[in-house]
This record gives structure tokens, sequence and C-alpha cells, in this order.
């Protein structure tokens, strides 16, 4: 008996649940991290491997969508210190809510806790993207070749690359 095909609709709501689980997973991690009293270096740990789950993804896209992403040191400093001040965030304020009814001692080095943890989150981001590229696949148009790569002093208006050389 051949299998229906399923409603576009909820396939899509699906996998933009699943996107918006994948954003939950390293928040969750961070608030592991100070349920079970990590330090600081397993936030950064942790800061890490939520820039290389991004990397990764980015990667995954422009490759679906035949595009090069370029990153520099520049880029990747700033988002890693963004997601390490967010983590950090969170994870102080989850340790102000826990001192509140314990006493704290944050660890001072990296253990086997810390990559557990990392892993579950990174491992959960990463399961949670890949199926839901599975579910929501990049459509192309057929024949339409491959975008070009942007130079980076360039700008882009309406899928349009306006170089800045150009007089």
């Amino acid at each position: 008996m051949p299998r229906p095909n399923p409603d576009p609709v909820a396939t899509l709501k699906t996998a933009l649940s699943l996107r918006a689980g994948s954003l939950l997973a390293f928040p969750a991690g961070a608030v592991l991290m100070a349920i079970f009293e990590r330090g600081w270096l397993s936030i950064g740990a942790l800061a890490a491997a939520m820039l290389a789950v991004s990397l990764f993804e980015r990667r995954r896209f422009g490759k679906a969508l035949g595009i090069a992403i370029p990153s520099n040191a520049g880029t990747l400093a700033t988002g890693l210190a963004v997601r390490f001040g967010l983590l950090t965030g969170l994870f102080v304020v989850t340790l102000g809510v826990l001192a509140l009814f314990r006493d704290t001692a944050l660890s001072r080095s990296l253990g086997w806790p810390d990559l557990v943890v990392i892993g579950l989150s990174s491992g959960a981001a990463l399961l949670a993207n890949a199926l839901s590229a599975q579910l929501a696949p990049v459509q192309t148009e057929p024949g339409r070749p491959p975008a070009k790569t942007a130079p980076a002093d360039s700008i882009i208006l309406e899928g349009e690359i306006i170089d800045s050389d150009r007089r």
C-alpha cells in the first residue's frame, strides 16, 4: 500500500521546531554546568563547541545553496566572545539562584562531567539540525547555476552582488 505524502506545512513546522530545539541545546548545557558546579573553563569549552557547531551548519547550508561562506579570525573571535558572554550570563544567573538554596563551590579544571555535557549539547544540536535538514531540504530551481561568491567588501541587495570597485 503506498504511503501518503505528508502534509508539507506539518513537515515544515516539525523542521522549524527541531531548529528551535537545537538553539536551546547549548543554553541547557550552561544550566547543567551550573547545576553540576563546573567552572568558567567549562563554559569557555561549551562556547567553543557552540561556535564549531555553528560553523559546521553554516558550511552545510552554503554547500546546499552552492555558495561559499567566508570566515576569518575576526568573525570567529567575535562569535566566540558573544557565545561565551551569553552562556556565562546564563551560567551566573543559574548559579545565583542555586546559591540561594545551597552552598556552591565551582570546579577549577575541566573533567569528564564537562566533556559529557559538551558532547550531549553538541550532539543534540547536530542531531536536531540534521533531522531538520532531512525534513526540509533546500530546494533550488532546476537548471539554475550555483550562486557566485561575493567579495568581502561588496554589498548584496536583493540577491544582486554590487562590487565596491565597480564605478
